[in-house]
């Protein structure tokens, strides 16, 4: 897709953020997978940055496209001084770039995935969350040995 189609997406997405308070997207990636599959339709809500949370999955536009990733914690910006948000694909080896405030859109706050719809406000998810946001930044440790062992099979 070209950059400049890209862009009047993001564009429409925030216009509809703004306006209803949520919108409606489509995943196309693996780095959530399994919580989050290639073809799941994600809702999602506005959220004030002070409020997300560790665990929480957000939806962030850098260079011209989206991302849907957990939250891990907050990191102080050390030239500015600015809080950012330290975010992680579930099954990516490292964490994203500290992201930005201007960059966050929402959180993510329920999953459609065949014909079924989940909330990911409940506190077991939100729970599941927390626990899949301390496990991720040691998946540099875990995650290449379970795959290797998957490999294996």
């Amino acid at each position: 897709m070209d950059e400049r189609r890209q862009q009047g997406r993001i564009e429409l997405l925030q216009e509809s953020l703004r306006k209803n308070g949520e919108a409606r997207i489509r995943v196309h990636g693996g780095s959530m997978w399994p919580w989050l599959r290639p073809g799941d339709e994600l809702l999602i809500r506005t959220a004030e940055f002070a409020r997300l949370a560790p665990g929480e999955i957000v939806l962030f536009s850098r260079e011209g496209r989206l991302f849907a990733h957990r939250a891990l914690r907050r990191v102080r910006d050390t030239t500015s001084g600015r809080m950012q948000l330290l975010t992680k694909g579930d099954t990516l080896p490292v964490a994203d770039a500290p992201v930005s405030e201007a960059e966050v859109l929402g959180r993510v706050s329920g999953v459609r995935r065949g014909g079924r719809e989940f909330s990911l406000d409940t506190l077991p998810r939100v729970a599941l969350g927390r626990v899949c946001a301390l496990l991720t930044q040691t998946s540099r440790v875990w995650y290449p040995l379970a795959r290797s062992l998957k490999r294996r099979r």
